[in-house]
This record gives C-alpha cells, sequence and structure tokens, in this order.
C-alpha cells in the first residue's frame, strides 16, 4: 500500500530514509524492518515523494514505480511517502511523538548512520534512538555498508552512471542499473535497416547515463534476453531528445504502448555519427552480436 498522506497505523517497524537508489546500504535498513514481519509486526517505509536536497537534481537513480516496485519485494507492506513540505516544520521531537509513534504506530524503528530529520535537519540517528528508547521504541541504527573500502552511496553510484561503469554501479546497488519505461513510436528507420528497435523516453529528471552504446538485458513478457541499448540523441539521424533505443535480435513482435524494462549491463562504445545509413546498420548489428557475446543473466 502506497501512502501520499501519513495514515494512522499500529504496531509497526519502520525503516527511515531518502531511499532514492534502494542500493545495498538501503537495503540493509530495509530489511532490519521487513524481518519483523516474524514478530508478528506490521512493516512500514516512511521517505518522500519528493527529495528536497540539491544534490539530486543530477538525476533520479530510479523511477518512481520502480522504487515502490523494489521496496514492496523487499516484504514491505506500506510506503508512506508524503511530499517533505508536509512535515519539514517539525521539529525531530514533534516529529518521533506525532508522526513516528502517533501516527504510524511505530514499535520498531531502523536509520541508516547518517540520517537526519526534523526542522533543519536538527535530528540525527543518535538522538532519534535516544527519543525512541525513551518512549520505549526499539531503534537500530545500522551501519554503513562498504565496498572497495568506502560507504555505497547514491552519489557513488550516479558518478558510476554518469561514467558509464555498469558493473561498478550493479555492485553498490546489488542489480542493474535499469529503468522500465513505455515503448513510444520513433522513425521506425531500425525496422528498414532490418534491426528493429524499440524508443523510451526518459522520464524528467532522471538520470542520463553516459550517452553510447551497451550491451543490456531488455525483459518482455516475462522473459530476459539480450539486447544492444543506444543512450543518446542518435547523431547520425537526429533526435529532439536524448533517447533509449535498444535492439532485441532475438525477439520478433510489435511493442508500442508496452512498458519494457531495459538493463544496461556494460558500456561498448561512444555514440558516434556515421557517413551514411548503411555504415550505421552496419555498426548496430555489429553492436548486436557483441552484445549477444557479453551478456549474462
Amino acid at each position: 500500500m502506497i501512502y501520499s498522506q501519513i495514515p494512522r497505523l499500529r504496531q509497526t517497524a519502520v525503516a527511515l530514509g531518502c531511499f532514492d537508489g534502494v542500493h545495498l546500504g538501503h537495503q540493509a535498513v530495509i530489511r532490519q524492518a521487513a524481518d519483523c514481519k516474524g514478530e508478528e509486526l506490521d512493516t512500514a517505509v516512511f521517505c518522500f515523494s519528493d527529495i528536497p536536497s540539491p544534490k539530486h537534481r543530477i538525476g533520479s537513480i530510479l523511477t518512481w514505480d520502480d522504487k515502490c516496485r523494489l521496496i514492496e519485494s523487499m516484504g514491505i507492506r506500506h510506503l508512506v511517502a508524503p511530499p517533505f513540505a508536509t512535515v519539514r516544520d517539525y521539529t525531530p521531537e514533534a516529529f518521533v511523538r506525532d508522526i513516528l509513534i502517533g501516527q504510524l504506530g511505530a514499535v520498531f524503528v531502523t536509520c541508516g548512520e547518517n540520517y537526519r530529520f526534523g526542522r533543519h535537519a536538527a535530528g540525527d540517528a543518535a538522538r532519534l534512538r535516544e527519543m525512541c528508547e525513551a518512549a520505549g521504541v526499539r531503534c537500530v541504527i545500522v551501519p554503513p555498508v562498504l565496498y572497495e573500502n568506502a560507504m555505497i552511496s547514491s552519489t557513488r553510484i550516479r558518478n558510476a552512471v554518469l561514467a558509464g561503469d555498469m558493473p561498478l554501479a550493479r555492485r553498490m546497488l546489488g542489480r542493474r542499473f535499469g529503468y522500465r519505461l513505455e515503448v513510444v513510436r520513433g522513425r521506425q528507420l531500425g525496422r528498414q535497416l532490418g534491426a528493429p528497435t524499440i524508443n523510451q523516453t526518459f522520464p524528467e529528471g532522471f538520470l542520463l547515463p553516459r550517452f553510447g552504446v551497451y550491451a543490456s538485458v531488455a525483459e518482455v513478457g516475462g522473459r530476459q534476453m539480450p539486447s544492444v541499448t543506444n543512450i543518446g540523441v542518435k547523431p547520425t539521424v537526429g533526435s529532439p531528445c536524448p533517447l533509449s533505443e535498444t535492439w532485441i535480435p532475438d525477439f520478433e513482435g510489435d511493442l508500442y504502448g508496452q512498458w519494457v524494462r531495459v538493463e544496461l549491463d556494460s558500456f561498448m562504445r561512444d555514440e558516434c555519427r556515421f557517413d551514411s545509413v548503411e555504415a550505421l546498420k552496419a555498426a548496430i548489428l555489429r553492436d548486436g552480436e557483441e552484445a549477444k557475446k557479453k551478456w549474462k543473466v
């Protein structure tokens, strides 16, 4: 259940955080709450439907739908995600008393070490634990999850995606970087070239990977298939905005209007302009064969 307004719940285990990437560090926090299902507690995640921090203007790692799906898949029953403006003026004490305990019915709370809350971010994880324990609420502060001796963070993942380093992003996310978007109509040039592609436009505010060609995985009808994806503006034929254009060599059919998940596995080459459509066709076919060699489920 997804809430845009704060509901009244009872006897809950609540995970607190931004969870903008639902990466391995975020998953460790969420899992603490999810595991309380065995203690007969309801489970909830509290975050925001919008993200106030300026650092997130670089772009979102996840679409909102993917974020909800991932959190739900971890066994969380309630995703409470009000707009930030509805709670930004609460003091730390009022947030714990009125929202966390009063509305959400928290008896168990978990967060990361760098969690901040309350007006002007005045509350930190240590203060949260102190207030929870005073109210008889258990509180677990989850230590950072490390990769290569450094904390996994959404900033590190964004930098990896911007650099086209999908294996690094995957190791910190715990999954491939990808997106599930609607297939839209393009110029159908790929079909004329013998390599029909699916076009997907990125939503506003989504993190754009390094422009170029990627070995990828496309999920159609529950089946994962090797594919090759071009991220960019298609300099040979032109595009008014950045697109994801994917060729699935082993698929035949019409996917217009359907929602297809594409995951980027590894960077193959930079996007470039070809001297002719024939040269473009040859490159697409080469990329497809190379992607199939690299692809692993």
